[in-house]
């Protein structure tokens, strides 16, 4: 299941306020996406193996800028 199929971001204004929010943030939404995708096929499942791995490395690239 990818983000794209969930209804209500099939729907434009959902959608639409969506990427205001995104942009608002600087986050992209492949990032929301892919980061939705990765909690999505883990549903259903009673151990979530190997979800904080790929959170991680899905958030990885998107810390570069990220400062302490």
């Amino acid at each position: 299941m990818t983000m794209k199929s969930i209804p209500l971001f099939q729907q434009s204004e959902a959608r639409e306020a969506l990427k205001k929010r995104c942009r608002e943030a600087k986050v992209s939404i492949k990032l929301i996406e892919d980061l939705v995708d990765a909690v999505s096929e883990q549903i259903g499942k009673e151990r979530k193996r190997g979800l904080p791995d790929r959170i991680e490395s899905l958030l990885d690239p998107a810390c570069e800028d990220v400062t302490d």
